[in-house]
């Protein structure tokens, strides 16, 4: 009967220390309260320098690739027999 007096009183005083934990964390901590955020959608609106024009060209700004770079061809040694 002793033993069993014992883990009861264990239990309940670790019962009170977290109910006094629980107690000092809401003394501490600010309840969240739903806050009105407004929110501000920036439409630009467009002007003469920002208009695109379409263009038939497939490339951009009208440069065209070119073909200044050559394409490198590498022979294996087993190869170039």
């Amino acid at each position: 009967m002793n033993r069993n007096v014992t883990i009861v009183v264990i239990l309940l005083v670790l019962v009170v220390i977290a109910g006094y934990l629980i107690w000092i964390r809401s003394r501490f901590e600010t309840p969240v309260s739903p806050q009105s955020t407004t929110e501000v959608t920036v439409v630009p609106s467009p002007t003469s320098s920002s208009v695109i024009t379409a263009t038939p060209s497939a490339t951009p700004g009208g440069k065209e690739a070119t073909g200044s770079m050559k394409q490198k061809t590498s022979t294996s040694p087993a190869m170039a027999k």
